[in-house]
């Protein structure tokens, strides 16, 4: 299997308390699991649930990886992850019923013997690096979205994103909100060497008006390693006015090809008085 490392940031920004949270980890041998959680429902909620999610994303992980595994077995090993996630969700809330509607996004990257699936719930992202080429695999659960589809390409008002970009219709919460897996047509997606991976939270998407592809690949690409890049975006997103707390998980799988000295790395955490 192709070596894998990754590098998880996470920031409050502009918040007083970060209700993200990351993983990345390694649940058994030739297997690979990277994931962010964007929690919601007032602050204690908000972490709580993001917390959650990711610690029992992790135990399942880890002891499902016990046994024998498949890479046709991905997508079903990750949709029982996520039902776990909701199941402890609802644990919590049943606890402690002040925390009733707590929820968190969870997207996430499954890897195994050079094969990955992808899992997403909310409007969190997951982009993926392929020799030159830069896409984004998920596709948001939010209102913004619904509209985009139904408006077709038409530019939307800066207001209207403002307004309601931050609505996101399925979250992990306990409720019966099923995520969305990919590929959707074949077991699972080859992994290649230099291949590269970018999660993150919507803090990081600062201006959901523009395709920010680009930008990512070029930081992947145009820094010595994956802290770096990693830390930059997210005082790049900062700088730039991101209101929200902010997060990214950076993953390489062998060694990208970089082109060092192509952008302006910042700082992190970054200072409050600068600006980009």
């Amino acid at each position: 299997m192709l070596p894998i490392s990754a590098h998880g940031t996470t920031f409050p920004g502009r918040r007083d308390v970060n209700q993200d949270d990351v993983l990345h980890c390694y649940p058994g041998p030739n297997a690979f699991f990277f994931a962010v959680a964007d929690g919601m429902g007032g602050v204690a909620g908000g972490q709580i649930a993001s917390k959650t999610a990711l610690s029992t994303a992790e135990q399942f992980l880890t002891e499902r990886f016990d046994y024998e595994v498949d890479v046709a077995d991905l997508k079903d090993i990750l949709a029982e992850m996520y039902e776990r996630a909701q199941a402890s969700i609802r644990d919590v809330t049943e606890e402690d019923p002040s925390l009733e509607g707590m929820g968190t996004t969870l997207t996430c990257v499954l890897g195994f013997q050079d094969h990955f699936v992808v899992g997403n719930l909310g409007d969190s992202r997951v982009y993926y690096l392929n020799g030159e080429l830069i896409e984004q695999i998920t596709e948001d659960h939010s209102y913004l979205q619904e509209f985009k589809n139904k408006a077709g390409n038409e530019n939307l008002d800066p207001q209207f994103v403002a307004q309601y970009g931050h609505i996101i219709n399925k979250t992990l919460d306990g409720s019966g909100d099923e995520p969305d897996f990919f590929p959707k047509e074949n077991p699972a997606y080859r992994l290649d060497g230099h291949d590269g991976f970018l999660l993150c939270s919507d803090g990081l998407i600062v201006d959901k008006l523009k395709e920010q592809e680009q930008l990512f690949k070029s930081y992947m690409l145009g820094t010595p390693d994956l802290q770096t890049a990693a830390e930059s975006l997210v005082s790049l997103a900062y700088y730039s006015g991101s209101t929200d707390n902010i997060s990214v998980v950076l993953a390489e799988a062998g060694s990208l090809q970089r082109e060092l000295g192509r952008v302006r790395t910042y700082p992190f955490p970054p200072k409050q008085q600068e600006h980009a």
